[in-house]
């Protein structure tokens, strides 16, 4: 039987955290934002000392990882933009995602040692631009998220360049992310890393007649549906998106929690082992859409991986509110003579029984039978946000995440 040849699982990674978790739970390589110029706000970026111990990391346990240089360049940014270039010169990260033809120049000729992944942001969708870019230097686009998994398939064999889609994540109603409403109704621009999300407010309508009296647009079960799109989840379709081609498939959520970023890895990685271990008897498991819904989610479509739905072009709407039926209680970050230190999010007490979910799609339930706060004082309940040292009945394994069903 030959060998299958499967697409890079590329994960997102906020901070350090986010980096060690998308790692242990099953991603190849992640992407990360450049201070200032990556399309989200500075919580979620890394300043060059950081991208040099995370790009060390990722090394050193055999992965890759990204940089995000791909927000709007003006003139007043091309001093800071040297300077960056100046102070991560000697980092040796896998690739620069970029999005603007200043970044491209630069990237080629002061970085000539890193590979250029053409950002989602430059709407490639077609395999001449894709040529294009390849002849230009690149060596990968992140195609518009409007393109079909098709034309996707179709750029990959036609262009000789590799090909990176998403595979699951939030999606944003404007042109491939390419929104002004924010920057129009608050002054921070998404092409900057500042969106607000406007397109996820209660909006209402106003008539012009009767300007005191404002309708909430209620179209779903009395929750709005104005902008608001649904998510991607593409896991029904991993024998396709395997056999399309593509050389990477991509989760956003750089601002998604370190509990989003483990499920969704080890859910995908999962699944496409299972498909590369043997492709004739797969079969799509229930239970990774299950895990899927677990964490906090808009409801999940295809997008535009088969074609835009005109049919029902509805499918892609939904209110903005996110579901979730589960709750994190906390991280696990130490183990040490039968007791397990933890990074709790949520309430919990003695006497609870909690669900724990590991690497690999493990999971399991165990009770907590004791517990301390950092002097190690017995306490009977954590306050959230705090390390304790928590005993359980059973042996919990190490890296694991545990949570609650709400």
């Amino acid at each position: 039987m030959a060998t299958i040849q499967l697409p890079e699982l590329l994960m997102p990674a906020g901070n350090r955290a986010k980096l060690e978790m998308a790692f242990q739970f099953g991603a190849d390589a992640v992407f990360v934002g450049a201070g200032g110029f990556s399309l989200r706000p500075k919580g979620v970026e890394f300043d060059p000392e950081g991208l040099a111990a995370a790009t060390k990391r990722a090394h050193e346990l055999g992965k890759k990882l990204y940089v995000a240089l791909n927000s709007l360049i003006f003139n007043r940014d091309l001093p800071v933009l040297g300077a960056w270039f100046e102070a991560t010169r000697r980092i040796d990260f896998d690739a620069l995602i970029v999005a603007d033809l200043a970044v491209f120049s630069l990237a080629r000729s002061l970085r000539p040692d890193v590979a250029i992944h053409i950002s989602t942001q430059m709407s490639t969708a077609n395999s001449l631009s894709a040529r294009f870019l390849k002849d230009a230097g690149a060596s990968r686009v992140i195609l518009a998220r409007e393109t079909s998994l098709a034309d996707a398939s179709a750029i990959a064999a036609e262009a000789g360049i590799e090909v990176e889609v998403f595979a699951h994540g939030a999606m944003c109603v404007a042109v491939s992310g390419r929104c002004l409403l924010s920057a129009h109704l608050c002054g921070h621009s998404g092409s900057t890393g500042e969106c607000k999300q406007s397109c996820r407010w209660e909006w209402q309508l106003i008539e012009k007649k009767r300007p005191g009296e404002a309708l909430d647009v209620f179209e779903e079960g009395g929750k709005t549906i104005f902008l608001g799109s649904k998510d991607l989840c593409l896991i029904e379709h991993i024998p396709a998106l395997v056999q399309s081609g593509v050389s990477s498939l991509k989760v956003e959520g750089r601002m998604k929690s370190e509990y989003y970023v483990a499920n969704v890895a080890r859910v995908y990685r999962h699944a496409l082992d299972t498909y590369a271990s043997d492709p004739e008897s797969y079969v799509f498991d229930p239970l990774w859409l299950e895990e899927l819904g677990a964490v906090s989610h808009r409801p999940y479509e295809t997008g535009f991986a088969f074609g835009y739905p005109q049919a029902a072009p509805q499918r892609l709407q939904t209110h903005n509110h996110p579901v979730s039926d589960c709750q994190v209680v906390g991280y696990v970050r130490a183990t040490e003579a039968g007791q397990t230190w933890l990074e709790t999010r949520n309430r919990f007490a003695v006497g609870d029984r909690v669900e724990w979910l590991a690497p690999g799609l493990r999971n399991g339930t165990v009770g907590i039978t004791a517990m301390t706060d950092e002097e190690g004082v017995p306490i009977e309940k954590n306050v959230a946000g705090k390390r304790v040292r928590v005993q359980f009945d059973e042996p919990v394994p190490e890296n694991a995440i545990l949570r609650r069903r709400v």
